[in-house]
């Protein structure tokens, strides 16, 4: 603006002849940019800056002012003449803004090096980066959640401190909205993104009140597009990491230019396909920018203007006629002949993509504001679709998966290595995932250490887990009975003896009936018919799961199963017609089957070394039972019983409280 204004003084030494040739142009110059100063200072102004900061904020709103006030003096000026008085008070205000700027770009200069090593989840999230695994992009939302979920109330606070010029206070903050208002938080274009998603959640929010059936299909038909958007984000990703490592001008120009076009092809024009038939307007199929741009530019809605602004079709159609080059000469890039900016053209790009991400937001806040307004749509979820599902579960349990993937039927779970607590909440991620996704046909649970094997569990034994967790019911939690099927199911797909998943199962069920009757044991010795009615369902339910794990195992460990699923249940039986006070005492098979563990757990793998020892476990209770293998030993399958044989010890001691039901579901 400064320079636009010193080009209109200049004038005044002139001959009329150039004054009249050159003054309208740099007068309509001068306008755009004093538009410019007060559009962005009043963007800076939407948001207030912490006490520290406010001597920074003034001095945006005194650029602002004094870029206002110079733009109308020089304006009134040239009408009044050139005569030297009108003039001094417009230099005055153009000094002011000169000082302004200056002051300014002296805090942007000092701001950003003395905190070089910011962590942008810390200063944005209230938690370290350190707390999130290490993973892929598409399974970022898991590992967020899992981060957040310990310490969910007081993150939701500060959540909400941060969106009040989005939220209701009263609103609830979803699995999704969280997903959603996070990752607004950690844009790093705020002011951009912030101001896209307050336009998309008023243009939505106003047309649910009118014609919501309308809105909602049109917002329907392009979350049904969600496997190509996944794709596209992928690629945005090569090409951003292309345009970093290139070494030479050439590989950063063509990954600008790629990006360039698959934002504008891609996010951009379905986001705009999407904001113009919500507006009521017909969109030809297969648009061109240019016809989408006149489009835009016809609606009156501010997301219109900010999406129309990012399109330049030059650029698009440069790239796609293989009509730009770097010019080493002129040290620049050549559009069609015409000298660009290779870091301008990535930076549009970006801002695009971030336009069009805060429109999902804008839409998610709209949607969470006016749930009475939403209708759903019944058509069948996309496979990324049911994957975030399964990514939103394990990220509320607290499992942050490190990568999702698929192939043809079956589904790949990366996390890292399982640990004693991990396991139970595994099996319920793949029970609510089979759940969501019934044409899946095989879960593979592969962990981060690369010498340990996958936990694999197919239909069978996820079938059998749903059916337990139905006879279950909706008020309890299905992983004690569930997990006996699916970890024999388990074993069994992993190639173990059915001798060892019998052992495992065995082991679980025991704990399990021992850990419920500790638990009630009080209520019991008071005499309590409740805690009674609840320890004999539960019991029955635990011999319910022992039948159903023996379906999927071969002789002799099915008869096992069978045999102490009998024992418990007449065990139920006999305890129907005690007192609740005897059942402090009561199942004894159960503590048999504990003191049995080590026999049946080394018979099953085939060794009798056995050392006595103890094995910490999440209970604070000491076991005696341990296993002492070779240092020999072939570690494969060895490892996973292993593994899942502590698991087992570590389990007892939680209760069915644990994790149920999981936050957001």
């Amino acid at each position: 603006m400064t320079d636009a204004a010193a080009a209109v003084l200049r004038l005044r030494s002139e001959s009329g002849r150039l004054i009249g040739r050159n003054l309208p142009a740099l007068l309509r110059r001068l306008k755009a940019a004093v538009e410019s100063v007060v559009s962005e200072a009043d963007e800076v102004a939407r948001f207030r800056p912490p006490r520290t900061s406010l001597p920074d904020w003034s001095s945006v709103r005194a650029l602002a002012d004094a870029a206002l006030c110079a733009g109308e003096l020089i304006f009134a000026c040239v009408a009044q003449g050139w005569a030297e008085s009108p003039w001094s008070a417009a230099s005055e205000h153009l000094m002011a803004g000169r000082s302004a700027a200056l002051e300014l770009e002296a805090v942007v200069a000092t701001v950003h090096p003395s905190q070089p090593h910011e962590d942008p989840y810390l200063r944005a999230l209230g938690f370290s980066e350190n707390q999130l695994q290490r993973g892929a992009g598409v399974s970022w939302r898991a590992r967020l959640l899992a981060a957040w979920m310990s310490d969910a109330v007081s993150l939701d606070r500060r959540m909400r401190r941060m969106m009040r010029h989005l939220l209701d206070d009263s609103l609830p903050l979803t699995i999704k909205l969280r997903l959603h208002l996070a990752t607004l938080a950690m844009s790093d274009r705020p002011l951009l993104a912030h101001r896209a998603t307050i336009e998309a959640r008023e243009l939505v929010t106003s047309l649910l009140m009118t014609d919501r059936e309308q809105t909602c299909s049109v917002i329907a038909k392009g979350a049904d597009r969600e496997p190509e958007m996944l794709f596209l984000h992928r690629s945005h990703v090569e090409y951003v990491a292309a345009y970093s490592r290139a070494s030479h001008p050439d590989g950063r120009a063509r990954a600008a230019m790629d990006l360039y076009r698959s934002v504008l092809e891609g996010d951009l024009k379905r986001t705009s396909v999407t904001v113009l038939e919500l507006l009521g307007r017909r969109v030809p199929d297969s648009p061109s920018l240019s016809a989408i741009r006149g489009l835009l530019e016809s609606e009156e809605q501010p997301i219109c203007a900010l999406l129309a602004s990012t399109i330049r079709p030059g650029w698009r159609n440069a790239n796609a006629h293989e009509e730009f080059r770097w010019d080493p000469i002129g040290n620049t890039m050549l559009l069609r002949g015409q000298a660009a900016d290779v870091d301008e053209v990535i930076l549009e790009a970006l801002r695009a993509r971030e336009i069009c991400r805060a429109f999902e937001h804008g839409v998610a806040v709209a949607y969470a504001h006016n749930l009475s307004l939403v209708s759903w749509s019944a058509a069948k979820p996309s496979y990324v679709s049911r994957d975030q599902s399964v990514l939103d579960t394990a990220g509320s349990l607290g499992v942050p998966v490190v990568d999702i993937s698929r192939e043809g039927t079956t589904v790949r779970l990366d996390v890292p290595d399982l640990t004693i607590l991990v396991l139970r909440d595994v099996c319920r991620v793949i029970l609510y995932g089979a759940a969501a996704d019934p044409q899946v046909e095989r879960w593979e649970v592969w962990q981060t250490s690369s010498d340990l094997p996958p936990l694999i569990v197919d239909c069978a034994g996820t079938a059998a887990g749903s059916a337990l967790a139905e006879r279950a019911g909706a008020d309890t939690d299905p992983m004690p009975f569930a997990a006996l099927a699916m970890l024999a199911n388990a074993m069994s797909c992993g190639g173990e003896r059915s001798e060892a998943a019998s052992a495992l199962v065995l082991t679980l069920a025991a704990a399990h009936v021992l850990d419920e009757r500790d638990r009630l044991a009080a209520n019991l010795a008071r005499g309590e018919e409740s805690a009674e009615a609840e320890l004999l369902n539960i019991v029955g339910l635990v011999s319910q799961g022992l039948r159903a794990a023996a379906q999927l195992l071969e002789d002799p460990g099915r008869s096992e199963l069978l045999s102490f699923a009998r024992a418990l249940a007449e065990e139920c039986d006999r305890s129907a017609n005690v007192s609740s006070a005897d059942l402090v005492h009561a199942f004894a098979p159960a503590s048999q089957m504990l003191r049995s563990t080590r026999r049946l757990v080394c018979r099953g793998l085939g060794r009798q070394r056995i050392s006595t020892g103890a094995i910490p476990r999440s209970s604070g209770r000491r076991t005696s039972a341990a296993l002492c293998w070779p240092s020999d030993c072939d570690s494969g399958r060895m490892q996973r019983a292993f593994r899942l044989f502590l698991a087992v010890e570590a389990d007892r001691g939680r209760t069915k409280q644990d994790a149920w039901p999981p936050d957001g579901r």
